[in-house]
């Protein structure tokens, strides 16, 4: 796969040596907890995102069926979080060995590296789709009433795994077995070929979506401002308009948040590919550091989600609040009573046995 010349390999290979030096076990440490906290609280906040709108049916909308959607990504992406923690924990002991070259390394990465960079396009697809929702549903609200909301959600969903899919399966070609000295590691390497797969993925899957986000949030902002005196003069009409701006803040607020989870990973692969190599070789002394801003903030994203969605949503809090009180905190209760009931029968049991003998 090497399309360079030995120099621009040994640059390379040099590069990777000294980025992936030793440091110290605290410092990974406390990767490794900030990584296992940003687990448990996207599998408890997506979790719940995804309970709450499967079974409140009022929560059943175009927005709603998307951040779902958005939920089932997020939550997918979160366990391989588990994988990392363990590789930067224990890497004497690798979970798979790369011993039998390139094509062994790149079916390993499609469980691992592929799987994980699908579900992030994926995600980011999905915001980018729930904006041009919002933006159509204010600018032209006809167009939407024009076909059932489950069958046009549904197609456009299906179309985002499709879309996500085509845009993971090229980063196969930016990959390549690196020989540290110590051991086999399996990294990209900025080939032409592959300097030309990086830029065009760096605007589908970051400056397109952004700039779509910005136009739509700009535009939102404008129609909100210009009907603002007209929702006033009727209560309806007003209630309707304060629902559609804690749904139009929602995704302000996603826009954001995509901005400060992607930026660091967008700038990092930027400087990487498109950097002369003696340039990159000064790098490694702030790869480390780098990788990993770039790779929690990565995670980070699942975090936000669900949590912008809670604090943002009236609805949702309601709802959550009814499940744990009809649902949740009815079933506790009544496995309570039955085990304390069952208790006290075999208790009543056991003493009758005894007055018998």
């Amino acid at each position: 796969m090497w399309n360079g010349t030995e120099e621009f390999i040994e640059g390379w290979n040099e590069f990777v040596k000294t980025a992936f030096i030793e440091e110290p076990y605290s410092s990974k440490v406390m990767f490794s907890v900030s990584l296992l906290v940003v687990f448990i609280i996207s599998l408890v906040g997506n979790v719940l995102t995804c309970v709450v709108i499967y079974y409140d049916k009022t929560m059943h909308t175009a927005t709603n069926y998307y951040l779902f959607d958005l939920a089932v990504s997020d939550l997918l992406v979160t366990f391989p979080i588990l994988i990392i923690v363990y590789q930067v924990l224990i890497p004497e002991i690798p979970i798979v060995e790369y011993k039998t070259g390139v094509m062994t390394c790149k079916f390993i990465l499609c469980i691992q590296f592929t799987f994980v960079s699908l579900l992030w396009n994926h995600g980011i697809l999905v915001m980018t789709a729930l904006s041009i929702e919002r933006y159509i549903a204010i600018c032209y609200p006809m167009m939407l009433q024009q076909t059932p909301v489950w069958r046009r959600i549904g197609k456009i969903i299906l179309a985002i795994w499709l879309i996500a899919i085509a845009e993971t399966l090229p980063l196969l070609w930016t990959l390549d077995v690196v020989d540290t000295g110590k051991n086999l590691k399996c990294f990209s390497v900025p080939t032409r070929t592959a300097r030309i797969i990086m830029a065009t993925l760096a605007v589908a899957t970051f400056i397109l979506p952004l700039s779509i986000m910005i136009f739509v949030c700009t535009m939102i902002a404008f129609k909100v401002n210009d009907n603002q005196k007209h929702y006033m003069k009727d209560t309806f009409v007003y209630n309707n308009a304060f629902k559609r701006k804690n749904v139009n803040k929602l995704i302000a607020a996603l826009t954001v948040s995509f901005v400060v989870c992607w930026l660091p990973t967008f700038t990092l692969r930027m400087l990487l590919f498109f950097t002369d190599i003696p340039k990159v070789v000064h790098f490694h002394g702030w790869f480390t550091t780098g990788h990993k801003v770039a790779m929690f903030n990565s995670w980070f994203t699942t975090v936000l989600n669900p949590l912008l969605f809670s604090l943002i949503s009236i609805k949702f809090r309601k709802a959550l609040k009814i499940l744990w009180d009809k649902k949740i905190k009815k079933r506790y209760f009544q496995t309570k009573k039955s085990m304390t009931a069952e208790n006290q029968e075999k208790k009543s049991t056991s003493c009758y046995l005894v007055v018998q003998t």
